[in-house]
């Protein structure tokens, strides 16, 4: 199979006589966003792909493509109706038929079961949804996508359900580039009210590209150093120099393998590790160290900002129960290290510090701070919750509104909670033996505030 650019979205039946009488008339209902619609097919034309337009209800069942779709996608030879979907883009990735009312809050609700036989499925939603979706053993997930609307929102705002719907009502698209019959790279690309959008950079404002977007913030996927993937660093050396971006964001930059206290108890695990030389703190820390220095004058002009995360805290029980003084290869530096935490610093910080001189453009994240930048909240690692609670992606919504987190390996977007993936190899010790929803996945932040969750497949992030 040839490389193909497919950009799919979704439109909304109009409102029908019957509501109209009912809840009042308004054109607007299921109208096209034609701005959205005219930078969509242009955004097609320079990528010489194929538009798809999915029909889905209007305002409840009544309100149904046959009858009541705007002119604009009557006898549209791109639209695609549920009987005519379940197109198979590649092997590894279908547009489906699944039919789930546009007022639904979340999409993914019950879905998760349906994406079977290992292919990432996409089907028509007014909101945008991304979920990662265990695969097998040790093979990469499946994707779950929903691919937003380019019609306004038709909804009956008497009620609940509709009210909550149309504040939700998310414009955009998916686009997925296919490589060949088993490889492909996807993104969702979420769109202004005003249907001005961003992909990979260029902002697209009605049939035409306007320029290029600053970005704000470039999010990576939990680096872990020590368990790092070769290739997914690669990519994400490829997207710093692509995007330069005005500031980077490392999740779980320490991998704690050194103070690890999952493996404490393992003799043989630590027998292993100790002849690879990972049960060493300097080593570790000088390994950490000289990554840091090649980011920062890889990226002069950028702040690098170091977020405060769970595996960082494996310092912290490690000096707290006193392990060190039964690892005479560590005492030292451990020492060292405790010194700085009984005066409130970070061990991270301090151990770091210890393996030389900071760059100016590096900074330490604390647990308790906050860094926003266009609404959203960029300094949570993801990892604790509300009231002490374990995160997770409705806590991350509750808590703060528009942010972008990290922790769980498994890229996610639910409204405005976004969650980068993982930077390391997906065939951890930890993971054998286990159907798994870790993927690689950066999100950039445009100025603008416009976000892109980017997924990295094999090392590769766009066609």
């Amino acid at each position: 199979m040839a490389k193909r650019t497919y950009i799919i979205t979704a439109f909304q039946a109009k409102q029908n006589e019957k509501n109209a009488k009912l809840y009042g008339r308004d054109s607007t209902k299921g109208a096209p966003n034609m701005n959205l619609i005219t930078g969509l097919e242009k955004l097609c034309e320079d990528n010489d792909g194929e538009i798809m337009y999915l029909s889905m209800n209007g305002m409840d069942a009544s309100e149904y493509y046959e009858d009541y779709a705007h002119k604009f996608f009557r006898n549209n030879p791109h639209v695609y109706l549920p009987k005519n979907r379940n197109r198979k883009l590649n092997k590894n990735c279908i547009v489906s038929d699944d039919i789930v009312p546009p007022q639904n809050m979340d999409p993914a609700t019950s879905r998760d079961r349906i994406v079977q036989k290992d292919q990432t499925r996409i089907f028509a939603h007014s909101k945008q949804r991304l979920k990662s979706i265990a695969a097998g053993n040790g093979r990469l997930p499946k994707l779950l996508i929903t691919t937003g609307a380019c019609t306004h929102p038709n909804y009956n705002e008497t009620n609940h359900k509709g009210d909550l719907a149309k504040k939700e009502h998310k414009y955009g698209a998916v686009i997925v580039d296919v490589i060949d019959n088993i490889s492909f790279n996807v993104r969702i690309i979420p769109a202004q009210r005003d249907g001005v959008f961003i992909d990979l950079g260029k902002i697209y404002d009605g049939g035409k590209e306007v320029g290029h977007a600053n970005v704000e913030a470039l999010i990576l996927g939990d680096i872990h150093w020590g368990d790092h993937d070769p290739k997914t660093i690669r990519a994400n050396d490829e997207m710093l120099s692509y995007f330069k971006p005005k500031r980077i964001f490392l999740h779980d930059f320490i991998n704690g393998h050194s103070v690890s206290p999952w493996e404490r108890d393992k003799m043989i695990t630590r027998v292993k590790l100790f002849e690879e030389g990972k049960l060493s703190i300097e080593k570790e820390l000088i390994a950490a160290y000289n990554e840091l220095i090649r980011l920062s004058k890889n990226n002069p002009g950028t702040e690098i900002n170091i977020v405060d995360s769970n595996h960082a805290f494996f310092f912290n029980g490690y000096l707290e129960s006193g392990q060190y003084l039964k690892e005479p290869w560590n005492t030292r530096l451990a020492l060292k290290i405790a010194n700085g935490l009984i005066d409130g610093k970070s061990p991270i910080e301090t151990g770091l510090k210890l393996m030389g001189s900071i760059p100016s453009n590096v900074k330490f994240l604390a647990l308790r701070s906050d860094y926003i930048i266009q609404g959203w909240q960029l300094a949570s690692h993801g990892h604790r919750g509300i009231s002490g609670a374990r995160g997770n992606v409705k806590s991350h919504e509750v808590a703060h509104g528009k942010s972008i987190t990290g922790h769980t390996h498994a890229p996610e977007i639910m409204r405005d909670t976004i969650i980068v993936g993982t930077s390391t190899r997906l065939d951890l010790p930890y993971t054998d033996g286990s159907a798994s929803r870790w993927m690689a996945a950066n999100a950039v932040l445009y100025e603008g505030g416009l976000v892109q969750l980017i997924p990295i497949i094999n090392g590769k992030w766009k066609g």
